[in-house]
């Protein structure tokens, strides 16, 4: 079973009713069954570590406002400028594209003109309105949709550029952020433009990424056959 809705075994089904009911008294952004099966998922439906899982996320939540004040900060204009990403239209399946600039991304000049903790809480924005843009599409396609497809155009990727170990640290904390605090957000991730240095810069960013974000990777030459026929752009 995948321990998705209605792909459930017995022993899943009474994991969920434990869950709900470990963590019932406390207040979530969330409370149906998708919600409580990420974590379950991410944590092999252990409901111990899902439980422990779930509730260290709640606590970011309040640490960094994400429910109160953290969608009306404005990030600093560097992380404006200069952090790439946004949606970008649907894939064939019909969810929502994510397409991250990463080969263009200065990690020096990131490191030297921003902070850490305004790294970390423009991405809980970004994650943030992946949760929003999901419920958006889920409601006007008229099914669920909770995952997202990422593209990570590789172009300019460089040791030069992204060898920064500070730069790195900051890349580390993002994913452990990603998985930790978003997990099972991730349709797939499509690599493109990679150069001829990818597999050495993967193979030592690999170890930062868990194993169910490591087999979403794929390296792609294009990404044209992964989008919409109306929403793929010109060029």
């Amino acid at each position: 079973m995948s321990g998705h809705m209605d792909d459930l075994s017995p022993k899943q089904q009474e994991a969920l009713r434990k869950l709900r009911a470990a963590v019932a008294e406390l207040p979530k952004p969330e409370d149906d069954d998708y919600f409580y099966l990420r974590w379950l998922r991410a944590r092999k439906f252990n409901v111990k570590k899902a439980e422990e899982m779930l509730r260290k996320h709640l606590q970011v939540r309040e640490e960094l406002g994400i429910d109160t004040t953290l969608m009306h900060w404005t990030p600093p204009e560097v992380l404006r400028k200069f952090f790439p990403g946004g949606f970008f239209g649907e894939d064939r399946e019909g969810h929502p594209v994510w397409y991250d600039n990463f080969g263009n991304l200065d990690f020096r000049g990131l490191y030297r003109a921003s902070h850490r903790e305004d790294v970390l809480k423009l991405k809980a924005q970004h994650f943030e309105k992946t949760v929003h843009i999901c419920k958006e599409y889920s409601e006007r396609k008229g099914k669920h949709i909770e995952t997202v497809t990422a593209v990570l155009d590789c172009e300019n990727l460089s040791l030069q550029r992204h060898s920064f170990w500070p730069g790195i640290e900051i890349l580390r904390e993002i994913l452990r952020f990603a998985s930790d605090q978003y997990p099972e957000r991730s349709k797939r991730i499509l690599v493109v433009k990679a150069p001829s240095m990818f597999p050495v810069a993967y193979k030592f960013v690999k170890r930062f990424m868990d194993e169910d974000t490591r087999q979403k990777i794929i390296v792609a030459g294009g990404i044209s056959g992964f989008y919409s026929n109306n929403i793929m752009p010109a060029n």
